[in-house]
């Protein structure tokens, strides 16, 4: 396989939540099956190396920029040696990262000061922001969820999950979506984890959507779009990458159908987000 493409595969597309068992989840002495959003779509898991077509087919065929490429690559050793003296992947839940985040100021410091020196050279002059650390179980197949309508000391089993689906917010709109920049995601497990994606933009989504349906009528949106799409084009393939620890992925989330996934491991995943126009 062409050099780098081997952290790569596909399957045959997605399948409705209720249609697919999902993994149960078996962690710290919690135990539980994980539910869905009501009409969330899930990868099927018919996973494959890819083709010489298919990759050729996922090559850059134009200029490359913020809003229509996927990015893997590695963190420079100096800043992977400041977070590998927090031992963060060796934390047993969310409180623990933070407490070794903040426990010692000066490594703390020297750590800011290189993960901003490296994406200041992603960044090519735009402005980046801090988004979150993000903070999931193992062996959960697709790890997006939105847990700001929960009641405070919910528990996980209370969690559901959204399956494929894009980023985009009320202040966007499908048209508008790749205006939005990108997120770079950082790798601070111990295990590899997976990120999902669909290598369609939001305008090409629902310009297949326009061949299927009545998209006015149907009232489809930034938000809803996944639904519909997924309803209409189960068979349209999913990538998969792996993505190790202290490893980034760079993604225009907003302007593609993608989700994280940690199925099959066995330590707490753990990933540092940022908002902005990053490039490789």
């Amino acid at each position: 396989m062409r050099e780098g493409y081997d952290a790569i595969s596909i399957n045959s597309g997605t399948v409705f939540h209720s249609k697919q068992i999902a993994a149960a989840v078996n962690y710290q002495g919690i135990s539980y099956m994980p539910q869905y959003e009501d009409d969330a779509h899930v990868v099927k898991r018919d996973w494959r190396n890819l083709t010489p077509e298919e990759i050729n087919r996922l090559q850059p065929n134009g200029k490359q920029n913020d809003y229509n490429t996927v990015y893997l690559g590695d963190i420079p050793e100096k800043l992977k040696a400041n977070f590998q003296q927090l031992t963060l992947g060796d934390s047993k839940n969310r409180d623990e990262v933070m407490a070794k985040l903040s426990a010692d100021a000066e490594k703390t410091k020297e750590l800011s000061v290189n993960l901003n020196a490296f994406l200041s050279t992603l960044s090519k002059n735009k402005p980046f922001q801090f988004h979150c650390i993000g903070v999931n179980f193992p062996n959960i197949e697709m790890v997006a969820c939105d847990t700001t309508k929960l009641p405070s000391g919910f528990k996980p089993q209370d969690v559901k999950y959204m399956g494929m689906h894009n980023d985009g917010t009320t202040q966007m709109t499908i048209h508008s979506a790749h205006k939005v920049g990108n997120r770079i995601s950082i790798n601070l497990g111990n295990d590899s984890r997976g990120f999902f994606f669909v290598n369609l933009s939001m305008i090409q989504a629902i310009n297949m959507l326009k061949q299927k349906m009545d998209i006015k009528k149907n009232n489809v949106n930034i938000a809803n779009i996944p639904g519909f799409f997924f309803e209409h084009f189960p068979d349209y393939p999913v990538i998969k990458v792996q993505q190790k620890p202290y490893q980034y992925y760079i993604a225009p989330t907003d302007n593609c159908f993608h989700d994280g996934s940690t199925l099959g491991n066995t330590t707490l995943d753990i990933t540092m987000v940022y908002f902005g126009g990053f490039q490789y």
